[in-house]
């Protein structure tokens, strides 16, 4: 019997050993999450925060934040403010900052090709600003002059990709206006005078086409190119990342465009409309505003992309064809 009851015990022990391991695991264990702004509001208590950061995405589960900050002694003591949660964190640090009531910056990472629409979406995401309030201020034509210097209707294509530390809390015009701040610098700092640039705009709207369409930095100058000599005998750009453009407000994303895609009834669709599109269709990099100001004219008319993130070139629909058969074989 006492060897029975000893095996017994030792079981128990490895399972509080082994539960012991996989809780503090759970507890200590970083991870990198995308920041998120959380209000925290006075009076909240532990569970419906827990609730709040398991919605945001900071906590896998609300119950562990909610029996942490209670094992801790800290759920009657969870400070209300504006937190910055995410980044490279775990459950532990979580819970002692909203004791400790530290929070003051965010970090949001903008890709480069990002849409207008997209980037407030991730902004949005983030929790520093609403939606609605970020378009009303990207669309306001006093605002955008302000920022641009141009008459224009809106922030597309100023909105430049970068890395950006926002302030907490920061208002929605603060935080257009420290992206636009940022295209400027890049674009002076690359040596790029747009007082000098007549068209500017122009060459905005094509670099930011230009960035959709390059597989990499060597083929921005030549695509910037093929786009130009297009423009300039009258020939439709047929870009199909305009359509993708048109395709994102619905909600809409494919790998290849349908021949209905290329037929919607838009002055985006630059496969029905000859010239630029009314506006940029993304926020490109300077590299890709510096081919459309001095685009590379290779002769070329046609190109598509392979199947190692590369793009083929020709000067002739049968050379373009051709290339294209042989590619499928």
């Amino acid at each position: 019997m006492p060897s029975k009851w000893n095996y017994l015990y030792t079981i128990v022990i490895a399972l509080a050993v082994i539960f012991t391991a996989f809780t503090a695991h759970g507890l200590f264990r970083r991870q990198t999450f995308r920041e998120r702004v959380v209000n925290v509001q006075r009076g909240d208590n532990a569970a419906t925060i827990g609730i709040r950061l398991q919605k945001a995405g900071i906590v896998k589960s609300a119950r562990s934040f909610r029996l942490l900050a209670k094992l801790r002694r800290a759920d009657r003591h969870l400070k209300p403010g504006t937190y910055i949660f995410g980044g490279y964190t775990n459950l532990w640090d979580t819970v002692s900052r909203l004791q400790n009531g530290l929070s003051e910056h965010i970090r949001l990472t903008f890709p480069e090709g990002l849409s207008m629409y997209r980037s407030l979406n991730i902004i949005a995401a983030s929790g520093l600003a609403d939606f609605d309030s970020l378009s009303a201020a990207a669309t306001d034509t006093s605002l955008v002059r302000r920022l641009t210097g141009m008459p224009l209707k809106s922030l597309e294509g100023f909105l430049y990709p970068e890395t950006y530390i926002f302030p907490v809390p920061c208002p929605s015009d603060s935080i257009l206006a420290i992206m636009c701040n940022e295209f400027f610098r890049k674009l002076s700092y690359s040596g790029v005078n747009i007082t000098e640039i007549p068209d500017f705009y122009n060459k905005l709207i094509l670099a930011s086409i230009v960035e959709k369409e390059a597989g990499n930095d060597a083929e921005r100058g030549i695509i910037a190119g093929v786009f130009a000599r297009r423009l300039r005998i009258g020939m439709a750009l047929q870009s199909c990342p305009t359509v993708d453009y048109i395709l994102e407000r619905r909600g809409i994303k494919r790998e290849v465009l349908t021949i209905a895609d290329t037929r919607i009834p838009s002055p985006y669709n630059t496969y029905q409309h000859p010239g630029l599109p009314p506006t940029p269709i993304s926020n490109p990099r300077v590299e890709s505003i510096q081919a459309a100001i001095d685009p590379q004219d290779k002769g070329y008319l046609y190109f598509f992309a392979d199947r190692r993130g590369n793009n083929v070139f020709s000067g002739s629909y049968e050379e373009h064809q051709r290339l294209q058969r042989q590619m499928k074989s």
